[in-house]
């Protein structure tokens, strides 16, 4: 069932304009051309009437979706323009981090890098876990006190007009010393996302364009970036 729900999220991601071709037939033949036909029918032809309809109608589903679309973009392009630009302030090389929040299977990423990771029990906060590599598996243990001396929070926020914003912030355990930043934001092109599929989604920094890919992997490896300091990996950041 899963795959099944990512082949139909794919299919109308890339195919989703394709359903303003009915949407717009309908309002075309249920709104427009039968108030189109009532008022000008004795002053144009049948033919122009229909050409009328069709271009009021088309013209109609347009507006209607840059006014659903246009003012989340243009939120989305100031969110970005104020919060995308990573910012690194310092560079450290520890052996381990601690993180807010971490589900296990998501500790495997980390300890490719660093020896442990040490987080809240996600089903039991006040409980804290160790995480490390004996041989090829992942070893859990709860720890009464942390060996971390940085912490990463990464928080998720979703804002009006279907923008999401993930923070990720790295941080002195023992007195909140910020070392650095970086977000990522989605724009999902609004109340009709659906009608505009992958064609309408926006994201920030944009892998495409080369800064943007550069604060992108700085985005996604900023533990690495700001924890591995000396390490040759350690990624693209740029310094404020």
């Amino acid at each position: 069932m899963a795959d099944i729900a990512i082949a139909v999220g794919v299919a109308i991601a890339i195919f989703g304009p394709l359903l303003l071709v009915p949407v717009t037939w309908l309002l075309y033949r249920v709104v427009v051309r039968p108030i189109v036909v009532a008022t000008l029918v004795p002053m144009v032809s049948q033919v122009q009437t229909k050409w009328l309809s069709a271009g009021v109608a088309i013209a109609a589903m347009l507006l209607t979706v840059l006014v659903s679309y246009l003012p989340g973009r243009f939120e989305f392009d100031r969110v970005c323009e104020a919060q995308s630009a990573p910012i690194v302030t310092d560079r450290v090389h520890v052996e381990g981090l601690y993180r807010t929040k971490l589900f296990p299977y998501e500790s495997h990423r980390y300890l490719e890098t660093f020896l442990f990771v040490e987080a809240p029990d996600p089903y039991e906060p006040e409980t804290k876990i160790r995480y490390s590599r004996t041989g090829d598996d992942v070893s859990q243990q709860p720890v009464e006190f942390l060996n971390s001396r940085y912490g990463v929070d990464q928080t998720f926020t979703e804002t009006d007009f279907g923008i999401t914003i993930t923070n990720k912030r790295i941080y002195e355990l023992d007195t909140d010393r910020e070392l650095s930043r970086a977000a990522s934001i989605n724009y999902d092109g609004g109340p009709l996302s659906l009608l505009l599929g992958s064609y309408g989604m926006s994201t920030c920094p944009d892998p495409s364009l080369e800064q943007g890919s550069t604060d992108f992997r700085t985005f996604y490896n900023l533990e690495t970036v700001t924890l591995r300091a000396d390490d040759e990996n350690a990624g693209d950041a740029r310094q404020r």
